[in-house]
């Protein structure tokens, strides 16, 4: 059981919801791997490159396995970051280091780094990264005027590369929302796609590792995410 989840635009949450969801499977009985292909915008400490997204799921869930293969501390795009520090993204490492992190995982979560077209390497982007090691997707994507065009091309890209789209969920949404566009969103992301929203998320300040985790038992639904059945469900 393993997922590739993407964003509609940078700010989404992303991290925040794979987050929640790793440590809500952890909860539930399953071992759950995190990966991070590429970390960019890394902070350093005592000499040593720190991915923040690592960190946050580490903080969510020390449980969590969690692994990244390149880290850069430029704020760019991967290919950008890799080139201005002279460190260049081998496809074949990040194949390697998800499937190491699989064996060991029942569940593997792989948190991309911008959108479906962005470049790893010259030879690799990410949605070939996805064909390559063979997971379907989840979106993430934040309630806007205009976000309904983005969220369906991004689902057909990626059907028209034969990529299974699990789900959407629309984090940071707004229930007492007065735009029209924003309160038909999931009816009409559902209707266009025929890709269900299996997550409506409102917007969360400071939250609690347990208070992440109830949210994500009732706001998401994890069975439909890995279409199966979870057992433990039952008792929540």
């Amino acid at each position: 059981m393993n997922l590739y989840i993407v964003s509609e635009k940078q700010g989404s949450g992303k991290t925040f919801i794979t987050a929640g969801i790793a440590a809500t499977m952890q909860s539930l009985g399953y071992s759950v791997g995190y990966y991070k292909p590429v970390q960019t915008g890394a902070y350093k400490q005592n000499n040593f490159l720190n991915s923040q997204d690592v960190i946050f799921v580490k903080k969510i869930d020390p449980n969590v396995s969690t692994s990244v293969s390149y880290v850069f501390e430029t704020e760019a795009l991967p290919l950008i970051a890799s080139q201005k520090e002279n460190n260049p993204i081998k496809p074949e490492v990040l194949v390697k280091d998800f499937l190491r992190l699989r064996k060991s995982s029942e569940i593997v979560l792989v948190e991309g780094c911008n959108g479906l077209l962005t470049p790893f390497s010259e030879n690799i982007q990410t949605i070939e990264f996805i064909q390559a090691i063979q997971t379907s997707v989840l979106i993430i994507a934040e309630p806007s005027h205009n976000v309904l065009e983005n969220i369906l091309l991004m689902i057909n890209y990626l059907k028209h590369y034969g990529i299974t789209v699990c789900g959407v969920i629309l984090n940071k949404y707004m229930n007492n929302a007065f735009d029209l566009n924003i309160k038909n969103l999931p009816s009409m992301i559902e209707m266009y796609s025929k890709v269900p929203v299996v997550g409506v998320v409102e917007f969360q300040g400071m939250i609690t590792p347990s208070g992440l985790i109830d949210m994500v038992l009732h706001s998401i639904d994890i069975e439909t995410i890995f279409n199966m059945k979870i057992p433990k469900l039952n008792n929540f």
